[in-house]
């Protein structure tokens, strides 16, 4: 099993001559940081695609950049171990870096395989593997089997069952604020997306992560009262006067009971919900922290110089510096540049809700016209926790043609 782990300097030889041989190189990548049945079956469907299937493995070190601090719950070395035992793997490496990209360009892979929980655009590395026209395989998910849900349930001390009480003693409700009144695209959650308003897209996709007790959307527009209560969610109204999201959702969290408050946005119809579960598994796992926040890699290397595009820094524990419009940080050393995306979903403690509420606005956050950076010249601390998705919010017309061709074939 041992001589399946190799280098990655010896591992580009060898694909050479497979190559030659005129094989198919499929390669995958990915923490597997607790390997269970899930992974088993993905890996199966990734080799069938071809005739060597390659599995790029994080360090611990980057498993760590990644998860946080208490992660890999399993070392490296056993990792790559297990995953050499398995008859569909062919060869093991592992990698330092956040993203494969850099291994995927030395290797240069026929088909590059993501798990469903990936669109191609949302993967950082596909503009890689389409650069000397490599493949991507987008397979489907393995129903049931998630390694966030598996480590936010043992987290929990719970049983895996399909529905429970999600968090322990705690509870979560994500509140999704909406409104009609957008600047640059009017009635924007109403929407239609492949036969379903936008707003009912999010609803779903957020009701679809295991550690939320409850979605309701707060609004102050009759007309998105009556489309949510079609499809029977629920919905709290709100003053029209509110000039956040942040503000919204705490005038309707004053008429729910809950530990943990998640405002998720309601222009995210790609929404992911294993990222709201790793968010709230943040929280539960330290009731001391006031709230928490999502971040991932650039989808594309334009994004970094995009002002649309929050950048975030943050220290060696994962909790936030600083967040920008601009790119940071500055890359001196470009190879060396891992710049995060910062995905506007919020964890809150709810007292904690209230009193970011009542915080006055500060001189960077006027600047930089980014809420959050209030938080931090207050003095409390963000938590970031990385995503595997790549957001795909819905700000323009063409942000919208984009996420109908992505979801077109849904209903």
């Amino acid at each position: 099993m041992k001589t399946k782990i190799v280098r990655r300097s010896v591992l580009k030889g060898i694909i050479d001559n497979l190559r030659q041989a005129g094989k198919t190189i499929v390669f995958t990548n990915g923490c597997f940081d607790i390997l269970h049945i899930g992974h088993v079956r993905y890996l199966e469907m990734a080799k069938a695609l071809g005739d060597c299937l390659i599995v790029g493995l994080n360090t611990d070190e980057s498993v760590r950049r990644i998860k946080g601090p208490e992660r890999p719950l399993v070392p490296e070395f056993e990792r790559a171990e297990i995953l050499a035992a398995l008859e569909s793997v062919d060869y093991v490496s592992l990698f330092s870096e956040l993203t494969p990209t850099n291994l995927i360009l030395e290797l240069k892979p026929d088909i590059h395989v993501k798990g469903g929980d990936y669109t191609p655009d949302q993967l950082p590395e596909a503009e890689a593997v389409r650069s000397y026209g490599g493949r991507i395989a987008i397979l489907p998910l393995v129903e049931g089997k998630s390694t966030s849900r598996l480590i936010a349930e043992v987290r929990a001390r719970k049983p895996i069952e399909p529905a429970f009480d999600k968090c322990g003693s705690q509870t979560a409700v994500g509140i999704i604020p909406a409104r009609l009144a957008a600047t640059r695209l009017p009635n924007k959650p109403l929407l239609d997306i492949g036969g379903k308003p936008m707003i009912r897209w999010v609803y779903e996709r957020a009701s679809s992560a295991h550690l939320l007790n409850d979605v309701i959307v707060a609004t102050p527009d009759v007309e998105i009262k009556q489309c949510v209560e079609s499809f029977g969610g629920k919905i709290i109204m709100t003053s029209e006067a509110h000039r956040s999201g942040t503000d919204r959702i705490a005038e309707a969290a004053k008429d729910i009971v809950a530990d943990i408050i998640v405002n998720i946005q309601s222009d995210e119809p790609l929404l992911d919900p294993s990222a709201v579960d790793a968010l709230v598994c943040t929280m539960v796992d330290d009731p001391t922290m006031p709230m928490a926040s999502l971040m991932c890699g650039l989808a594309v290397p334009e994004e970094a110089e995009n002002p649309a595009v929050v950048k975030v820094v943050t220290d060696q524990q994962g909790f936030a510096l600083y967040f920008s419009r601009s790119w940071i940080p500055y890359p001196r050393h470009p190879e060396h540049s891992m710049v995060r995306k910062h995905i506007g979903i919020y964890a809150y403690r709810r007292d904690f809700l209230f009193t970011f509420a009542s915080l006055t606005p500060t001189s960077l956050e006027k600047t930089e016209s980014l809420e959050q950076l209030r938080a931090l010249e207050h003095g409390y601390k963000i938590k970031m926790v990385e995503a595997a998705f790549s957001p795909t919010s819905v700000d323009t017309h063409e942000d919208l043609e984009k996420v109908r061709r992505l979801l077109g074939g849904e209903k």
